[in-house]
């Protein structure tokens, strides 16, 4: 069957009662849309190779996310390359997947390991299953804004978290020059509401408590450093010993193993320094061990919303219940601006009223 295609007339096509069916566009030859029983309609292109005559069929994308004016402007130029005899198909090298398993080695080597954990688990489980297969050139920004909306539904922060790090991998591929621009710039991210979480100071007692007795001896020995100090848990896996002065009672973290890459020092109590030379003893655990004991110990205390993140939540709030000014906190948490140490403090109603009466 040929026509000319429009939106409107694709969008008013039929299901076949079993199977697909094929209707050819008038315009460009070779493209058609492809109607499945299941009402999924599907943009193709078709072309004969000049050696060969074998015919062959690329996947352009599925309507209405690709509208039919975009398909027409894409499939004009494969029927010129499909003339004068170049390839069409995605060449050996040029697909998404092929070009991403270049990439994975870049980001091992130039992210901190749990951000480059994050970032390869992203790529893996949300981004290759949906573009993986085609030519990263291909990708239009209404197919990213539809796959970015679609997880946004019931998953908005992992939607935005996605599409940071697919955006970062087309900048990657747009830098070699291996696709013209980066498409994802400019979509709009999805609202984050800040959350409010954090232990009390009975919750914090109880929290030492269940991880004083865990099984897994280094793992809570981290999440109490954490809890302790405020660190994040990626510096708190970091620990080795030219890192802890006892002597001085400091610990200092490295560049390379701090948020915002600057040498940060901070002071520990001599029960925190306790923590940390019995986990330098024990030898620092995984992220993964620390997440199934964190699990483990916030079943105990009845606080499964907490995450391990909110131990920080949880140590600013504790220094703002006892008088810490802003500037004091950010300089124990390693922040560089006040407004940045602002969403971790979280005063509830009875602080502000101790506080009103102390004043």
């Amino acid at each position: 069957m040929a026509e000319r295609l429009t939106d409107r007339g694709i969008a008013a096509i039929k299901p076949p009662p079993a199977g697909s069916v094929h209707y050819f566009d008038t315009e460009v030859a070779g493209l058609a849309v492809r109607v499945y029983a299941t009402g999924r309609k599907v943009l193709v292109f078709d072309w004969r190779e000049r050696q060969g005559g074998r015919q062959r069929r690329v996947t352009l994308g599925r309507h209405p996310v690709w509208t039919i004016g975009k398909a027409r402007e894409h499939a004009g130029k494969l029927r010129l390359r499909a003339d004068v005899g170049e390839a069409v198909a995605p060449r050996a090298g040029l697909k998404l997947a092929d070009l991403a398993e270049k990439w994975r080695n870049v980001v091992e080597l130039t992210r901190r390991p749990l951000t480059a954990k994050c970032y390869l688990r992203l790529l893996d489980n949300v981004i290759l299953p949906r573009f993986g297969k085609g030519e990263a050139a291909a990708i239009s920004r209404n197919a990213l804004e539809q796959w970015h909306g679609e997880i946004a539904q019931t998953r908005p922060i992992e939607a935005n978290r996605a599409l940071a790090v697919l955006s970062c991998f087309l900048s990657w591929l747009e830098h070699d020059r291996v696709i013209a621009g980066n498409p994802a710039k400019g979509i709009r991210r999805r609202p984050e509401n800040a959350r409010h979480v954090y232990l009390d100071q009975a919750e914090i007692v109880a929290a030492h408590e269940a991880l004083g007795r865990d099984h897994d001896r280094a793992a809570a020995l981290a999440l109490r450093l954490a809890l302790m100090t405020g660190c994040r848990i990626g510096e708190a896996l970091a620990l080795s010993k030219d890192q802890v002065d006892a002597r001085r009672s400091v610990w200092i973290k490295p560049a390379a193993t701090t948020k915002q890459k600057r040498l940060h020092i901070t002071p520990l109590p001599q029960a925190v320094v306790a923590v940390a030379g019995e986990l330098l003893r024990c030898g620092p655990p995984d992220y993964d061990a620390c997440q199934r004991a964190w699990k483990r110990a916030r079943k105990a205390i009845g606080r499964e919303d907490v995450r391990i993140h909110d131990l920080r939540h949880s140590r600013a709030s504790a220094l703002a219940r006892n008088g810490a000014s802003l500037l004091q906190i950010g300089k124990l948490l390693g922040h560089t601006a006040p407004a940045t140490t602002a969403r971790y403090i979280h005063l509830v109603d009875r602080d502000l009223v101790d506080l009103v009466e102390r004043t």
